[in-house]
């Protein structure tokens, strides 16, 4: 999928990624596009989820 369209814009998933990044928007959006809320996950698997967003993302300074 690409990242920007031709005119430089983040691409559709981006810009939705980035506005349910914070648990406001999302619970904004989830009632606007009427989506089941998921339950809150337990901070051990929020944690994995973290480490495999920051995977997906590549090498980053502290790792090179």
């Amino acid at each position: 999928m690409a990242k920007k369209n031709k005119a430089g814009h983040p691409s559709v998933s981006k810009a939705v990624r980035k506005l349910i990044h914070s648990e406001d928007n999302r619970r904004h959006i989830h009632k606007l596009l009427r989506l089941a809320v998921e339950p809150e996950l337990p901070p051990t698997l929020a944690s994995l989820l973290a480490a495999i967003d920051r995977a997906k993302q590549g090498p980053t300074e502290e790792g090179a």
